[in-house]
């Protein structure tokens, strides 16, 4: 009898205990969550105190804090690092983009961009190399600045058209136009941001052939004139990954003092990246428009009015480093309908391929 019933006793307890473990762990997560909610509202400003008052939160969704934290390097990581430098981005005006989980961390964030585009026809190829480095830092949560610092490499093969004489191969490198950056971010979770971009005129955009014949505007490193643009992007957040939209509206500079021009342009974009571990794959749209062609010494260029660009990108990253691997190209209409020669030619087509390898670094 006594043994029955301490076995009755312990078998009551394990009741117990089995319907009071899960109540104590729902209690114990909700401690931990609370308290997570309340670093997390500390950290952002959101838990307010006033002197002899209780303190409170202030309109804010717990579970919008703890989402900011998750992504925390996501909604911020977006950025720009091409179309620097004479004709680079040809095919897109919004520049190859970073979709994934990017670097965290660091005082400062460091991408370099090397891209490579050909832009001319066979045997008359332009063979243009850029090497963008893009450095910037937040100054404040909602506030972030950046420079854009391009070299660039152009190679010309028989650019005076010298067959069937010995053709003669010419080059072009040094620094192109360096961009000074402003973002702003938006929202409660910075998943709107706009970025302010200003091109300054530090690459030679007056380059001469030996005799004194001037290069084409596609052959220089700058554009000699200031430029400026808007960008506007906003990030979608899904279980599965990021979609981003955005727009640009771009000033390219206008008429300089050899009589070049560069034609003002905007666009729509639309990326869409899929999380597969440290691997993100990525696809984007890019919509361009130009106000006219563009014109080199007065001599109207076959540039295109309308674009349509295509990006594929695949993205790899840790918490201290991040790789990219892109390739875009875009098709065009120009409206040009008869060619040098007074020929009927199509006024669509593809523009060239561009490559690009991206490499995201956050020091100390």
């Amino acid at each position: 009898m006594r043994m029955r019933g301490r076995s009755s006793l312990l078998l009551a307890v394990a009741v117990i205990a089995t319907a009071l473990v899960p109540a104590a762990a729902r209690w114990r997560e909700r401690a931990r969550v609370a308290d997570r909610v309340r670093r997390l509202a500390l950290s952002s400003g959101a838990w307010t105190g006033l002197a002899g008052a209780q303190t409170g939160w202030t309109a804010v969704d717990p579970s919008l804090l703890v989402r900011v934290e998750e992504l925390d390097g996501l909604v911020a990581s977006w950025q720009t690092i091409g179309g620097c430098g004479a004709g680079a981005g040809a095919a897109s005006s919004a520049g190859l983009k970073w979709v994934g989980r990017n670097v965290t961390g660091g005082l400062f964030n460091v991408q370099e961009q090397v891209s490579y585009t050909n832009l001319g026809t066979s045997p008359y190829n332009e063979h243009n190399f850029f090497i963008n480095t893009f450095i910037n830092a937040d100054v404040e949560p909602k506030w972030n600045l950046g420079i854009i610092i391009p070299l660039v490499y152009k190679y010309l093969d028989d650019p005076m058209h010298l067959a069937p004489e010995p053709p003669i191969n010419y080059s072009n490198a040094g620094l192109g136009d360096i961009s000074l950056l402003v973002t702003r971010r938006l929202g409660a979770t910075n998943a709107t941001s706009l970025t302010g971009i200003v091109g300054l005129p530090t690459g030679p955009w007056d380059s001469t052939y030996p005799g004194g014949r001037v290069l084409n505007q596609n052959a220089q490193l700058g554009y000699g004139k200031l430029t400026g643009s808007l960008v506007v992007d906003h990030t979608l957040d899904k279980v599965w990954g990021l979609v981003v939209l955005g727009g640009f509206a771009a000033d390219r500079g206008g008429h300089n003092e050899l009589d070049n021009y560069r034609a003002p342009t905007a666009g729509v974009y639309s990326y869409t990246g899929y999380f597969m571990g440290p691997f993100v794959p990525s696809v984007g749209l890019i919509l361009s428009g130009f106000k006219g062609h563009d014109v080199d010494e007065n001599s109207e260029q076959f540039t295109p009015l309308v674009s349509l660009g295509v990006q594929a990108s695949l993205e790899w990253a840790t918490d201290w480093v991040a790789v990219l691997v892109a390739v875009s190209r875009a098709y065009k209409y120009d409206g040009v309908t008869l060619d040098e020669s007074s020929q009927p030619r199509s006024p669509w087509g593809f523009m060239p391929w561009s490559f690009a390898l991206g490499l995201s670094l956050a020091p100390f």
